[in-house]
């Protein structure tokens, strides 16, 4: 089996400067990155031990992941399907929702950042994707696109968090609970326009934590590096997840455009949430 050596176990861009390295690492290693690291080990010593790379993760973690398995058969076992959610803590949410999409079918593809594609466990459940907007990001996630776009067209499953962005207050000295997704990406409505799968909105109640929040308005640095940070905070606890029925694109009434659709989903994606109402205000957006 292949290893990642700890250094690219991180946050840290090898594009970025040396000294932005090394400061995102350095922030990692006395945060957390050292006990989430020493459990992956674990798991490539005796992966045999697990069904999955993602099971083995939730064993580890000792994640107890609270849902209405009623609600998991809202979950396709075949056919062309968008899973959707909101991004309350960053990899954690990953690793639950291909946990759950696991228990149904393994012909998933997760999109995320290309940073999280180096673990070789995940290589076949991963696709980059990139919101920077620069020209390369544009590039990624075109092919990104297409890859996803062939993947639905087969029968597959593709899961995304729309925000492209952990869940941030607008404030930085507003409470944990303020802190929700920013505006969604159209790149999601883009594709389920040129597929018709069907869509299963995904809830996760929750947020990281008030420090997380604060660090995140100061610098970007910051916010990379403290998130092996809550993942460590969130070892051994309960995670709860809602999940809502599935429907289509070609059934709504009104066809709309890519960015209402976004708005529409996320929208659909909170009330899961019963203490919503309404879609909450848009997170900020780190640059």
């Amino acid at each position: 089996m292949d290893y990642i050596e700890s250094k690219y176990f991180s946050y840290a861009d090898p594009e970025d400067p040396v000294l932005k390295q090394i400061l995102i690492r350095s922030i990692e290693f006395i945060s957390g990155q050292p006990t989430i690291f020493k459990l992956y080990r674990k798991y490539q010593e005796s992966p045999e031990k697990w069904k999955s790379f993602w099971d083995g993760c939730v064993q580890l973690l000792g994640l107890k992941i609270n849902l209405d398995l009623d609600k998991l058969n809202s979950i396709p076992s075949s056919g062309p399907t968008i899973v959707v959610a909101n991004h309350p803590f960053g990899v954690l949410d990953g690793l639950v929702l291909s946990w759950i999409v696991s228990q149904k079918r393994t012909d998933f593809k997760l999109l995320v950042h290309s940073l999280l594609l180096r673990a070789p466990e995940t290589k076949q459940n991963l696709l980059p994707v990139d919101f920077t907007g620069d020209k390369q990001a544009l590039l990624t996630n075109l092919e990104t696109r297409k890859k996803a776009r062939e993947h639905l067209s087969k029968g597959g499953c593709i899961i995304i968090f729309p925000s492209g962005s952990v869940s941030t207050t607008t404030k930085f000295y507003q409470n944990k609970s303020k802190a929700f997704d920013p505006e969604w990406k159209k790149f999601t409505s883009r594709l389920i326009k040129q597929t018709d799968p069907e869509i299963i909105p995904i809830n996760f109640p929750g947020a990281n934590s008030s420090f997380f929040q604060f660090c995140s308005h100061l610098s970007p640095i910051l916010r990379s590096s403290l998130l092996f940070s809550e993942i460590k905070r969130r070892i051994n606890s309960e995670v709860p997840v809602y999940i809502g029925k599935s429907f289509k694109y070609s059934q709504l009434e009104d066809k709309v455009s890519n960015q209402e659709l976004a708005d529409f989903l996320r929208k659909k994606t909170y009330l899961l949430d019963k203490r919503f109402e309404d879609s909450p205000p848009y997170g900020f957006e780190p640059e």
